[in-house]
């Protein structure tokens, strides 16, 4: 059978089973305690049992940070046969509760500690598992398959544990993202999406025999899900995690303290990790790539200096498992995100006709390969209109030269990346106009506010609100606030002008638009 018709559980078993008294992951969250690769597949297999016996649903949640914990819980998904599904705790308690509800979750696995960071964001479902609680009662079964793992070959514990053979097509993640109309959507990853993507990675990085790399990413995060829980479950690096990016003190402790290898980050991140930790604590790092936004040639530049590692920087989106191109030593082009990782197809095609463009003339580029997603959870509109035959059209405008380094150029869809989350203009500019029809400044269907963007070197991009009526910056940061819009959505910047830039055909001016901004 070919490795790609296997299934995620068995591809962890032979990867944790193989050398099962080596540490596999390192929880820098919970004071730097070593889990070796057969405790972990022991407390996997053990708590898959108990999640067939009492959760007969195929979607779990979870909502746990990286971690110890959070592995354990993926990883005994996957090993049941059921579909992980990490919840954003970030995102509010209406966008949860959206995913909750589309996923059909009716149990989330969970932790006492995040009950009471999340609060009144929890999500509703009818059965809270508490983790802890959990690996208590199951630790003598835990031990019991540690140890089979020590003695069994992974075939014989796979089919002992009742770990399903094949995945293929079935669902094996489920990951939401952002959408237009606020809601999120559902992504769904098959079994040969993410086994594909980490082979994949494997081809671009597994020659640099990398020993460790950073885990701090969320889980339900599609870098956070793929590179930094599955590749080191399925036989790559250890992985070091912490429960937050956000933290760089603590990160350039961990970084050196623990000898971690690879950082894989935003730019965003980067930057404050560059300034708050230096080379002290960064230098034993042997690379960073960098995703998600931009990478400034600048702060590259920066980085090598000040910090002697070199900055690589990558492309993916979640709809690609995540993973599309990335520069590496040796195969690297300023200003790229790198060559297409194996098995991917790319072209450009035109943005109205969807006409495919000659090679190496730019325009919105389409992905096919075995890594790219089935399609949107319960959207077959939203589905038909980015996959046909087989190709993904996404929402950025790009090239590839003449060696097939991958330039990005721009961005179609009204949406930025900032800090590296993915956020909706038209909501924030939704919000904008009813708090000025409900002031008295616009009227219902009147054009009054629009939000664009434009490039940050700090962030990546900052939103900018082109209004044209008066309005106090102040008082509608305010009104934004007080709407509950997460912190990263919410404008500093504002400017008047006469009319908002359409076109003929009564659609916004995005270009006008920018322009305006920018000047």
């Amino acid at each position: 059978m070919s490795p790609l018709r296997d299934s995620l559980g068995l591809a962890c078993v032979r990867g944790l089973a193989r050398g099962s008294t080596r540490p596999v992951l390192v929880d820098a969250g919970m004071g730097g305690r070593r889990i070796r690769a057969g405790v972990l597949l022991g407390a996997g297999l053990a708590l898959a049992r108990r999640l067939k016996r009492e959760v007969p649903e195929g979607r779990v949640g979870i909502l746990l940070p990286p971690g110890a914990g959070g592995a354990i819980a993926n990883l005994a998904c996957v090993l049941a046969g059921k579909t992980p599904v990490n919840l954003n705790f970030t995102s509010g308690r209406a966008a949860a509760e959206s995913a909750v509800r589309q996923a059909g979750l009716k149990a989330v696995i969970t932790a006492r500690a995040m009950e009471e960071k999340v609060k009144e964001h929890f999500p509703r479902t009818d059965r809270k598992l508490d983790l802890a609680v959990w690996l208590k009662e199951e630790k003598k079964a835990a031990v019991f398959w540690s140890l089979l793992a020590v003695v069994l070959p992974a075939g014989w514990l796979a089919r002992l544990a009742g770990v399903p053979k094949e995945g293929g097509e079935r669902e094996a993640g489920l990951l939401f993202t952002s959408g237009s109309t606020g809601d999120p959507k559902g992504v769904v990853l098959t079994h040969r999406n993410i086994l594909s993507n980490l082979r994949q990675i494997e081809g671009v990085l597994g020659g640099l025999k990398i020993g460790s790399l950073l885990g701090c990413l969320p889980l339900f995060h599609s870098f956070g899900f793929t590179v930094t829980l599955w590749w080191p479950l399925t036989g790559g690096p250890r992985v070091v995690t912490y429960p937050s990016p956000l933290d760089p003190h603590a990160l350039g402790e961990v970084i050196s303290g623990h000898g971690v290898e690879l950082l894989v980050t935003t730019p965003t991140f980067l930057r404050t990790l560059m300034r708050r930790a230096g080379k002290e604590k960064l230098g034993g790092l042997r690379m960073v790539v960098t995703g998600a936004e931009k990478l400034p040639g600048s702060l590259r530049g920066e980085f090598v200096e000040k910090i002697g590692v070199g900055v690589y920087e990558g492309y993916g989106m979640t709809e690609a498992s995540p993973v599309v191109s990335v520069n590496a030593p040796g195969a690297e082009r300023a200003g790229s995100v790198g060559k297409p990782v194996g098995g991917m197809e790319v072209r450009t095609v035109d943005e109205i006709s969807r006409q495919v463009l000659p090679a190496g003339e730019a325009g919105i580029l389409e992905f096919r390969g075995p890594n790219i997603f089935p399609g949107y959870l319960g959207r077959p509109d939203l589905t038909e209109g980015v996959l046909q035959g087989g190709w993904y059209h996404s929402a950025d405008y790009g090239r590839l030269d003449g060696d097939g380094f991958l330039f990005i150029e721009g961005r179609r869809a009204r949406f930025s990346k900032i800090g590296g989350e993915m956020v909706p203009h038209g909501l924030v500019e939704e919000e904008l106009a009813k708090w000025c029809r409900r002031t008295g400044r616009g009227a219902e269907g009147v054009l009054e506010v629009m939000v664009t963007a434009v490039a940050d070197e700090r962030k990546g991009e900052s939103l900018v609100v082109l209004h044209a009526v008066d309005l106090d910056p102040a008082e509608a940061e305010k009104a934004l606030r007080e709407a509950e819009l997460p912190n990263l959505w919410i404008p500093r910047k504002f400017r008047r002008v006469e009319k908002i830039p359409l076109l003929a055909s009564g659609k916004l001016d995005l270009a006008a638009a920018r322009k305006m901004a920018q000047s």
